[in-house]
């Protein structure tokens, strides 16, 4: 088997019902769907024993009690049986040739050590707020705008939203399941299959339409997590300096301070509160 298609999901029965079948009519059939429901209380569980029965591709399915992505992925990986892993988020659309532009990559790539990693946009459906476009600029969750085709990056782009590596590669590495919420998971096993000799190219062609409505509500949440995983990623790598200290730290401080209403301010003051919290709980 060429692929294995791991999506960890959370109470997003209608979205994953989406994704199962835009799946299901993809121009490359040689692939499997991994799905781990970590936890979900709502349809989930019905919906994927429904799609076992329907679809055409090999369907697996478990469930755990809601520990995070990074225990589900893992999960994932263990029951996998593809050669190629692709790394899908739940509310992730795949175009009808997404798996079959990330094999073609691999087939004009066939090193273990290449992975693709696929454009992530916004699905049509989806009215774009303010906040939105100022998240897809800003490089806070997704960061695409410098990159061409077969553009090589680094481990800060291992988005697991559309990614694909080959197994043989991946080996015994497995995400890190210390973090918690939203922040430095992937580029945390990014880094790792770095420094093991990975190479990550982008392929705009394999395309997954973002179908979630991001509030500038969460805003606050979503960095102070990412705060606190900072400080989580940089104990584990000492040798990349990620934490702001000393005028760099003030620096960012008064920054945010002058700029208290905007979307910067607001995201860069959440975020340095979450490293003060890690820090003082050691």
């Amino acid at each position: 088997m060429k692929f294995s298609v791991i999506i960890p999901t959370f109470n997003r029965a209608e979205i994953l019902r989406r994704n199962l079948n835009l799946l299901a009519t993809q121009t490359f059939d040689d692939f499997e769907v991994v799905v781990i429901d970590d936890g979900s209380t709502d349809e989930t569980l019905r919906l994927l024993r429904e799609f076992e029965k329907k679809v055409e591709f090999p369907l697996r399915f478990l469930t755990q009690k809601n520990s995070g992505q990074g225990v589900a992925r893992n999960q994932g990986i263990k029951i996998s049986a593809g050669e190629i892993l692709l790394f899908l988020g739940d509310d992730m659309l795949p175009l009808p040739n997404l798996l079959e532009k990330h094999a073609e990559f691999h087939d004009s790539h066939p090193a273990d050590n290449f992975a693709c990693f696929g454009l992530v946009r916004w699905h049509p459906e989806i009215r774009i707020s303010k906040f939105m476009k100022w998240l897809e600029r800003s490089g806070v969750q997704f960061k695409f705008q410098d990159l061409k085709e077969n553009s090589e990056t680094d481990f800060w782009r291992f988005y697991t939203a559309n990614i694909s590596l080959k197994k043989s590669f991946l080996g015994k590495e497995r995400f890190n399941e210390n973090f918690s919420g939203w922040g430095f998971e992937d580029a945390e096993i990014g880094l790792r299959l770095q420094k093991k000799g990975m190479k990550l190219l982008f392929s705009p062609e394999a395309i997954a339409q973002h179908f979630h409505k991001i509030s500038a509500g969460s805003l606050a949440d979503r960095q102070l997590a990412a705060g606190r995983n900072a400080v989580k990623f940089q104990k584990l790598h000492p040798e990349i300096s990620i934490l702001p200290r000393g005028g760099k730290l003030l620096a960012q401080k008064i920054i945010a301070s002058l700029l208290p209403f905007t979307f910067y301010g607001k995201a860069k003051r959440a975020f340095l509160r979450g490293i003060a919290e890690a820090n003082r709980e050691g």
